[in-house]
C-alpha cells in the first residue's frame, strides 16, 4: 500500500523552525558496505545541530534481495538458500563495522529477525519482510554512533508515523512521536510507516525521502538533508550530458515543476509535507561530503533544467473532468505531464507501463481519453524564462522531432528513438546558459577568515543568477582543505581534518582551477605574499588583507602590479588600510576623475586610537596598555603597536596607491616606545614601563596646557617640492578633524584641488574581524562586477 500527502493536511507552524533540528537521510548507496556506514557515521559526526533525526534506507541492494525472497515464497519454492545468503551479507556488514563485543548483541538481534522471515513470508507479510533492510541499518548506524561515544537511539517508524485513509496523520503522528524514547541521535527506518487499522504499509517509490520531509513537518525542522550519491541538483543528467551545471540552489517551486516531470533526483510527494513549515531543503551527496551541495529554497532564482522520460506515451481527451494530472500522477505513483496546450483539449504524457492503471482511473473520473499506442522519448526544458534560438528549431528537425508543446514555462518534445548523447549535448547548451562561475580559495583560517567565511553564503546567495561563486579552498599555514563547491559552513572540520600540504601541491591544484578564480590573502604572511608572482602565473586573481604585499620594496612591488596587468588579473586590497573604510578606493575615484591629491593625514591605529582616546593623565599610560591587552585589542606584544611600524605601512600603501614610489625608509618615523625599551623581552620591559608612563605624562601635560589632545598620526603631503611622509605622536586643537574620534576608530583626512580647505574626512572602525571581513566581500564584490562587464 502506498499513501501520499495531501497540502490540504497540513498546516504552516505559527512557531517557525526550530532551529536546533536538524533532519538527514541516508539512501542505499549511501550505506552499501562498512566504509560507507563508517563516512556516513563521519558525516554524522560533523553536524553541529543540537538535535540530530537521521533517516535510512536498505542497505545497497537490501531490498531487492528481500523483494527476490518475497517472489521465492509466492511461487512456493525454497526460501531457505536465500535466507542463509542474506544472514551471510548481514552479518559480514555487522562485523565489519563493529568491534566484536557490539557486534555479537546486534547479531543476536539480526538472527532473531531472519528466524522470524519464514513465517512472514507464509502470511504473505511483505512490509515486514521488507523492512528489515531499513532496521537493520538503523540499528547498525546507532551502534556506529554509540561506539563513536554519541548518544543514539534506532526508532521503528511504523512506531509513529499513521496514515489514515491514504493522508499523514499529523497530529496523530506528533502524538505517537511524544511518547518514544529519544537520544541526542535518532536514527528512524524510512520507507515504512502503518495506518489507523494497525497494518504496516510503505511510502511507495522515493519513499524514504518523503519519511525524511515527513519527519521534518512533525518535528518543525529547519532543515532537511537528502544525502544521495549526486553532489547537487543538475541542469541535466550528469552521466549524459558533460556540460550539466550542478545548482547551489534551486527555486522551490521549480523544484515541485521539475519532480512532475518525473525527475529522479526529487519525487514530488518529497517536497509537500516541509511546504507547511518552511524547512529548507538541502540535496548533498555522502560521497563527497566537503560539496555544499544545492539548497532548494522559496527566494532562489529559477533556472533552466532539462530531463528527458523514456518509453512515454500520449493521452488525449477534449471534455473536462474532476481528476487534475497531479493527482493521477499521485494515485499512480508514477509522472503524469500535462503539456502545454491552447483550445479545450488536454494531452498528457505518463510511462507507457502506467497506460492501464492510468485509463481506467481517467474512465472511472468520467473522462473519455484517446490513447497513442507509440512509444515516445520525450525531452522536457523547465525555463528559468523566455529564450529564443534558432539554432535550437534546427537541432529539433535534424533530430527528427515527432509532436512539439510548449509555453513560457515548459516545452516538451516527443521523439521516436532516444536521443544521441552528442544531440543532447547541442539542446542542454541551447537551453541551460551557464551562469558564469568563480572559483574561491581562502588563505587565513584566523578570527577574520572565520568570520568571511561566515558571511560568504550571504555573498553567494547575492551574486547567485549572475555569478556562482563557489568555495573551492580553505588554506592555514599547515593545513589545505581543497574541492570543489565545498560548504563553508563545514569549512573548520573540513580544515581539521585535512592533511598536511607542500607549496608545490597547492600551485599545482590552483593552476588545474578553472578560471576564473581568486585568491583571498588574510594571512599576515611576508613570505605568502612574495609567492603572489607564482599565483599570478597559476591564474588567481588576488584579494588581499595582507599589508606584507603591498609594503614590497618598490621594484619588486611595481614588478609585481605589471605582472598583474599583463595577465589581466585584479590585485584588490582596500582592506590592507583602514579595514572596511573604503579609503583606498576613494582614493582611486578621485583620481580617475581628474581630481590631485595634495595631502592624506589621519589617525590608522585602532589599538593607538583607543589608548590616546582613554588616556587622561590621572592613570599611568601602560595600565592602560594592560587593559588594551587583555581586552585583545593589541598584538600579542603591545610594544608592536607602540612601534608605529604598522602606520608607517598603512602610510607607504596609500602612497602607492597615489601612484608614488616611496619606499618604507622613506617615511620619518617616531615611535611612541623608546628603542632601548622595544629591544628586550616583555618581562624587562615590563620593569622598565615608568620610562613610558613617564614619557607619555609629559607630553599629555604639554597638550593640556595648550588646550589640545594626543593623536598617533600619518601625513602624507605633496608639494611642488616634493613629498614629504611621517608618522609621529601630535597634539592637535579640539576642532581639528583628527580630535573628534571614537576609542578604536581610524580616520582619514583627503585633501585635494576640489576638497579644500574643506577636506574630505573618513572616519570608522580600522580593525575588528567584522569591518575587515565585511571589507574583503566588498572587494570581492567589485571583482564580480569586473568579471561579468568582460
Amino acid at each position: 500500500m502506498t499513501l501520499h500527502s495531501s497540502d490540504a493536511a497540513v498546516t504552516r507552524s505559527h512557531n517557525g523552525c526550530n532551529p536546533a533540528l536538524e533532519v538527514h537521510k541516508f539512501g542505499g548507496s549511501s550505506l552499501a558496505d562498512a566504509g560507507r556506514f563508517a563516512a556516513v557515521a563521519d558525516i554524522v559526526c560533523q553536524q553541529t545541530a543540537e538535535s540530530l533525526w537521521l533517516v535510512v534506507s536498505a542497505p545497497g541492494d537490501t531490498t531487492d534481495t528481500l523483494l527476490a525472497l518475497l517472489a521465492l515464497a509466492a511461487e512456493q519454492r525454497d526460501v531457505k538458500p536465500a535466507i542463509a545468503a542474506l544472514a551471510l551479507q548481514l552479518n559480514e556488514l555487522v562485523q565489519s563495522s563493529l568491534p566484536a563485543t557490539r557486534a555479537d548483541k546486534m547479531l543476536c538481534t539480526v538472527k532473531q529477525w531472519l528466524d522470524d522471515l519464514p513465517g512472514l513470508l507464509a502470511a504473505q507479510q511483505q512490509v515486514a519482510v521488507l523492512s528489515i533492510g531499513e532496521r537493520f541499518s538503523a540499528l547498525l548506524l546507532s551502534q556506529l554512533l554509540q561506539q563513536r561515544g554519541r548518544q543514539s537511539s534506532a526508532l521503528d517508524a511504523r512506531d509513529f508515523i499513521l496514515v489514515q485513509q491514504q493522508q499523514v496523520c499529523w497530529q496523530g503522528s506528533a502524538a505517537l512521536l511524544e511518547r518514544q524514547q529519544l537520544a541526542d541521535i535518532n536514527v528512524v527506518t524510512g520507507f515504512i510507516a502503518r495506518n489507523d487499522l494497525g497494518e504496516d504499509i510503505t511510502l511507495g517509490r522515493n519513499g524514504s525521502d518523503f519519511s525524511a520531509t515527513i519527519l521534518g513537518r512533525i518535528l518543525v525542522a529547519r532543515c532537511v538533508t537528502i544525502w544521495t550519491d549526486v553532489p547537487a541538483i543538475f541542469s541535466a543528467d550528469p552521466r549524459k550530458v558533460s556540460a550539466a551545471v550542478p545548482y547551489a540552489e534551486v527555486n522551490w517551486q521549480q523544484a515541485c515543476e521539475l519532480a512532475a516531470l518525473g525527475n529522479p533526483v526529487l519525487h514530488a510527494r518529497t517536497l509537500a509535507p516541509l511546504t507547511a513549515v518552511g524547512a529548507e531543503l538541502v540535496v548533498r551527496s555522502s560521497f563527497s561530503p566537503q560539496q555544499s551541495g544545492c539548497r532548494v529554497k522559496p527566494q532562489a532564482a529559477r533556472r533552466h533544467f532539462i530531463t528527458e522520460l523514456n518509453c512515454a506515451c500520449l493521452v488525449s481527451f477534449h471534455d473536462q473532468i474532476a481528476l487534475s494530472a497531479t493527482q493521477l500522477s499521485l494515485q499512480l505513483q508514477q509522472p503524469v505531464i500535462e503539456l502545454p496546450h491552447t483550445g479545450t483539449g488536454q494531452s498528457w504524457l505518463l510511462p507507457k507501463a502506467a497506460l492501464p492503471a492510468a485509463l481506467a482511473a481517467l474512465q472511472q473520473a468520467g473522462a473519455h481519453p484517446l490513447s497513442d499506442t507509440a512509444s515516445y522519448y520525450a525531452l522536457a526544458w523547465l525555463k528559468a524564462g523566455a529564450i529564443s534560438s534558432q539554432k535550437l528549431a534546427g537541432i529539433l528537425k535534424t533530430a527528427a522531432i515527432k509532436h512539439h508543446y510548449e509555453n513560457d514555462q515548459l516545452a516538451v518534445w516527443l521523439f521516436k528513438q532516444e536521443l544521441a548523447v552528442t544531440i543532447l549535448d547541442e539542446i542542454h547548451h541551447e537551453c541551460v546558459k551557464p551562469t558564469p562561475q568563480l572559483q574561491l580559495v581562502v588563505a587565513g583560517s584566523g578570527n577574520v577568515g572565520a568570520e568571511f567565511l561566515r558571511l560568504l553564503p550571504r555573498q553567494q546567495q547575492r551574486l547567485a543568477g549572475s555569478l556562482d561563486l563557489q568555495l573551492a579552498g580553505v588554506i592555514n599555514s599547515r593545513q589545505a582543505w581543497l574541492g570543489k563547491q565545498l560548504d563553508s559552513h563545514y569549512w573548520a572540520e573540513g580544515l581539521a581534518n585535512s592533511s598536511h600540504y607542500q607549496w608545490s601541491e597547492l600551485l599545482a591544484y590552483l593552476k588545474a582551477l578553472p578560471s576564473p578564480k581568486v585568491l583571498v590573502d588574510i594571512t599576515p604572511s611576508r613570505q605568502f605574499a612574495e609567492r603572489y608572482t607564482e599565483l599570478v602565473a597559476a591564474g588567481c586573481h588576488i584579494i588581499s588583507a595582507n599589508k606584507q604585499g603591498v609594503t614590497l620594496p618598490s621594484s619588486q612591488y611595481q614588478q609585481l602590479k605589471q605582472q598583474f596587468a599583463n595577465a589581466q588579473l585584479s590585485w584588490l586590497s582596500n582592506t590592507t588600510v583602514g579595514a572596511g573604510i573604503p579609503v583606498q578606493r576613494v582614493l582611486q575615484e578621485l583620481l580617475d576623475s581628474g581630481d590631485s591629491v595634495r595631502q592624506i593625514s589621519g589617525v590608522f591605529s585602532g589599538t593607538l586610537s583607543w589608548l590616546l582616546c582613554k588616556y587622561d593623565g590621572k592613570q599611568a599610560f601602560t595600565d592602560y596598555l594592560l587593559q588594551a591587552q587583555q581586552l585583545g585589542l593589541t598584538e600579542p606584544d603591545p610594544r608592536d603597536d607602540l612601534s608605529g611600524a604598522d602606520v608607517q605601512r598603512k602610510l607607504l600603501v596609500l602612497a602607492r596607491e597615489l601612484g608614488l614610489t616611496l619606499e618604507l625608509e622613506d617615511i620619518r618615523l617616531s615611535p611612541l616606545l623608546a628603542a632601548n625599551l622595544a629591544q628586550d623581552d616583555w618581562a624587562s620591559f615590563w620593569s622598565e614601563r615608568a620610562l613610558l608612563d613617564q614619557q607619555m605624562a609629559k607630553a599629555f601635560q604639554a597638550a593640556e596646557a595648550e588646550g589640545k589632545v594626543l593623536r598617533y598620526a600619518a601625513k602624507l603631503s605633496l608639494t611642488a617640492t616634493g613629498v614629504s611622509a611621517e608618522v609621529a605622536l601630535q597634539a592637535v586643537l579640539p576642532d581639528h578633524p583628527l580630535a573628534a574620534l571614537a576609542p578604536c576608530d581610524n580616520i582619514f583626512v583627503v585633501e585635494s584641488d576640489w576638497y579644500s580647505p574643506n577636506p574630505l574626512v573618513l572616519k570608522g572602525p580600522g580593525a575588528g574581524r567584522e569591518v575587515t571581513a565585511g571589507g574583503l566581500h566588498a572587494d570581492l564584490a567589485v571583482l564580480a562586477r569586473q568579471l561579468q562587464s568582460f
